[in-house]
């Protein structure tokens, strides 16, 4: 891994490739709170540091009950 993934911006297409929200429920969450904020790249672009999504992708997993294996039977 890159020494430099911790500076590492995604866009909102990339973002949209990881977390399938749509860009106003994504904002919605960011004036909660509820999820990581955005970075203001210049008059019309935003981004996202990929290791906070990174994150909070791994907190909502662990956040979700884990189904259980079915049981398979012996043959």
């Amino acid at each position: 891994m890159s020494s430099l993934h911790h500076l590492r911006i995604v866009t909102q297409k990339e973002l949209k490739l990881l977390v399938p929200y749509t860009p106003h429920h994504i904002l919605r969450l960011e004036k909660a709170g509820k999820f990581p904020p955005r970075i203001r790249l210049g008059q019309n672009r935003v981004g996202w540091l990929l290791i906070e999504i990174e994150a909070w992708v791994a907190s909502r997993r662990a956040a979700s009950p884990s189904p259980s294996s079915p049981h398979l039977p012996h043959a």
